[in-house]
């Protein structure tokens, strides 16, 4: 029997973690959605949390303007240094500064080994 391997395209969020992420803390993404120009948002913090050694659970919280206020949907985001990449968000809350968004990993590690236990970035 020949056993035929397909080969998956790779996303480009394979090689985003939380720790990729924490390193682009307070710099702007920008969204891209049917509202014409691209809206700024700032990462304002990356939360992770301790899963297990196969999987990783981290959050992504972002502050943008006050308007527009996005639907939750899956979004194009751009940022300068990681790319073009899609991603859940939904509104978490407003504060006078602007609308803070969520986006939640929870999925299988791409190499176990990088488990470690969970740790807060902190919120501006």
């Amino acid at each position: 029997m020949n056993i035929v391997k397909v080969n998956s395209m790779a996303s480009p969020l394979d090689h985003l973690n939380a720790k990729v992420f924490s390193e682009q803390l307070h710099t702007t993404f920008h969204i891209h959605a049917d509202t014409g120009e691209p809206l700024p948002v700032e990462l304002i913090e990356v939360e992770e949390k301790e899963a297990t050694p196969t999987l990783e659970l981290f959050f992504l919280r972002f502050r943008g303007p006050q308007s527009p206020r996005l639907p939750q949907s899956i979004y194009r985001l751009r940022h300068d240094k990681l790319g073009s990449f899609e991603i859940f968000l939904t509104v978490i809350g407003a504060d006078q500064q602007g609308t803070l968004y969520e986006s939640v990993f929870n999925r299988f590690r791409k190499n176990p080994a990088d488990a470690r236990p969970g740790q807060s970035k902190d919120r501006a």
